[in-house]
């Protein structure tokens, strides 16, 4: 499943922002790797899932919400490779109706519905600990997929030949758990990464970030920044400015993106071209992390 990739495409965006600040746009479609475990998620389980196979572990255990890109991939890829996989939800059961959830448990995920107060215990060793006895030691993953297995996987995405095919000096991708901004940043350490977080009061994401880059061990990469001006209300939350925004882009350039993650990612970008927040003559490489599967919300 996890067979050396082809080299993805690459759109250039023809934006009349950009093209008045005389910057370049160029997106790497990230979402076209496979259609259940596409964008970031293919890399960041690549290495995850391949550890648990090699341990022998009878399960892999991993969290997530009740739209949760990361436990949807999962639970297919666990269903390939033979895995059985368990999923820690946060909220109510009544979720288990929704598409996300409904095609997990049709892979064969194990749905397991917590209260927000138990999820928020989901970095904590005792309450690991219980799932690990309540399951049969599973193998854990963390919400997201991001550990440093998951920034080993990531630092695969951007390659230096594209780097220097389309004169890169800045990187432009969404931040959900930030394993993803980690491993590009360890890849590319001489270009610029712009972080966007979708979740309101974020700021948490920084230390998560410099953890994440230690854990891996890339300590001293510091070639990344957050800007927090890009979660237009708050994870998964939406607006009439973002939803006309998303269905612009698909009319015009033909380009599918999610209101969770890359609609917000692209928005804020082209209102960060609009301030001058890059310099004249730049090349921007936004990365199109999937997650179209979350569209299936609204």
């Amino acid at each position: 499943m996890f067979d050396q990739l082809n080299e993805l495409p690459v759109v250039s965006l023809n934006m009349k922002q950009a093209e008045m600040r005389d910057v370049g746009v160029h997106l790497l479609r990230l979402d076209q790797i496979n259609q259940r475990v596409s964008g970031n998620k293919w890399f960041k389980l690549k290495y995850n899932l391949e550890k648990a196979k090699v341990q022998g572990g009878k399960a892999v255990l991993s969290f997530g919400g009740a739209y949760s890109n990361h436990i949807h991939a999962l639970a297919w890829a666990g269903q390939v490779l033979g895995i059985k996989t368990i999923g820690i939800i946060r909220g109510e059961s009544d979720y288990a109706s929704n598409p996300t959830l409904t095609d997990a448990a049709c892979w064969g995920m194990e749905l397991h519905f917590v209260t927000r107060a138990e999820y928020k215990q989901r970095k904590d060793a005792d309450f690991l600990q219980g799932l690990r006895d309540r399951f049969g030691d599973p193998f854990i993953v963390p919400e997201g997929g991001s550990n440093a297995l998951a920034v080993k996987g990531t630092a695969e995405i951007v390659n230096q030949s594209l780097i220097q095919k389309y004169g890169i000096d800045n990187i432009v991708l969404a931040c959900g758990t930030g394993g993803t901004l980690a491993g590009v940043a360890a890849s590319q350490p001489s270009v610029n990464i712009v972080g966007i977080p979708v979740l309101k009061g974020a700021k948490f994401l920084k230390d998560d970030i410099s953890m994440l880059l230690e854990s891996a061990g890339y300590s001293d990469v510091n070639n990344w920044v957050l800007d927090y001006n890009g979660h237009f209300g708050g994870y998964a939350k939406t607006s009439p400015e973002l939803l006309a925004f998303i269905s612009m882009m698909d009319d015009d350039y033909d380009l599918p993106l999610d209101q969770i993650y890359t609609g917000k990612m692209m928005l804020r970008l082209i209102e960060l071209i609009e301030e001058g927040f890059f310099t004249e003559g730049s090349q921007i490489l936004a990365l199109h992390t999937g997650g179209l599967q979350g569209l299936r919300s609204l």
